[in-house]
């Protein structure tokens, strides 16, 4: 009889316990700066999956610093303290700890040690590849022979086990900022057919993002500019007032490559001398190049046509315009076009690029 009093109150405090626990509406994060070289800076977080707007703000003090709020959806967030310290997390209610050290992953919440999961796989994908290149560096003295095994290794094993790894977190994490995360890494390695039927598996809160939103957009727009698709015309008006277009070179009867590109990126630039070289070898069978300068500024980008000996037509100013036409998100692209019109070949580079306007140029 004692003993099933003592139960029965046990149990009534335990649900009475579990009762009066309410769910965290609040975040605070504790946040650590590796030195005291910031004391008195004011830092943000921002909302990546908002096209990077403000959400809060505070001050260092000494090598630390809190934030307290509240957050009603997680979301994606960085806070930048400087060059060296910064640090992306999951902004959600609860305790949030972070260490503005790229070694340090964020900590306390159940979404952020589910990001520091995903970024550990990252890691090991990463370390995967770099152990297979030392591999064949050690092995393999030809460097062609090196760079094919390369590169079937990364199509037929490393590929497939890293777009397997992003489908996992993308079905465990589909309402949440993570699923949006691994989507658009997805993106990088699958086609627009591919990634579509993975979009309709996130939930409508992370879908109706504005950075989900720009994800979907550009993905139409990949398909609306495919291979085969002709070409969508844009109007550039420069600083001078004066006005060019797409059209005044692509679709006049000779083959263009359209060469997207910006005077601060390296890649851009070394791909330089591969057109000079086919400008030089078609210019006089049919073939025209056209640069098309993006995110830059027309200062910056004329020193750089003239430190890097460009002889071919430009666009300048094209800013953000081409890029969204085209479903380009990182450069060079470089796009061939038939003499119609039509979309031969997209972001080809080196070898690729020669090859391919060699077939078009000679066997026309």
């Amino acid at each position: 009889m004692k003993t099933n009093f003592l139960f029965t109150l046990l149990t009534g405090l335990m649900l009475l316990s579990g009762c009066s626990e309410k769910p965290v509406t609040t975040y605070t994060i504790n946040g650590t700066i590796p030195d005291n070289s910031l004391d008195g800076e004011t830092i943000y977080i921002v909302n990546r999956d908002n096209n990077n707007s403000k959400i809060d703000s505070t001050a260092i003090t000494g090598s630390t610093f809190t934030f307290t709020g509240k957050m009603d959806t997680p979301a994606f967030c960085q806070i930048t303290a400087s060059r060296e310290y910064h640090v992306s997390f999951i902004l959600e209610n609860g305790t949030i700890n972070l260490y503005l050290d790229k070694s340090e992953l964020p900590s306390g919440t159940l979404l952020n040690k589910e990001l520091a999961n995903f970024r550990t796989a990252q890691d090991k994908m990463s370390d995967m590849i770099d152990s297979k290149q030392r591999e064949l560096m050690e092995q393999i003295e030809d460097k062609n022979e090196r760079m094919q095994q390369q590169s079937d290794y990364f199509k037929n094993e490393w590929k497939p086990t890293f777009i397997a790894m992003l489908d996992s977190f993308l079905n465990k994490n589909s309402n949440n900022p993570i699923g949006a995360i691994a989507l658009n890494y997805l993106n990088i390695y699958l086609t627009p057919e591919q990634v579509k039927p993975r979009i309709a598996l996130l939930g409508e809160t992370v879908r109706n993002t504005p950075n989900m939103q720009e994800t979907i957009q550009q993905i139409e727009a990949l398909e609306q500019t495919a291979e085969g698709k002709p070409f969508v015309d844009f109007t550039i008006e420069a600083e001078d007032g004066s006005k060019a277009s797409l059209s005044d070179y692509v679709g006049k009867g000779k083959y263009a490559l359209v060469d997207f590109w910006a005077s601060w990126c390296g890649p851009c630039r070394e791909e330089t001398p591969v057109l000079a070289e086919v400008y030089k070898q078609y210019k006089d069978k049919g073939l025209e190049i056209v640069g098309v300068a993006v995110w830059d500024r027309t200062i910056d980008t004329q020193k750089a046509i003239t430190d890097l000996k460009i002889t071919w037509p430009q666009i300048l100013n094209a800013g953000e315009t081409p890029g969204k036409l085209y479903g380009i998100n990182g450069i060079p692209h470089i796009i061939l076009f038939a003499p119609d019109g039509t979309i031969i070949a997209r972001d080809l580079r080196g070898d690729n690029l020669k090859a391919k306007v060699k077939e078009v140029i000679e066997t026309k």
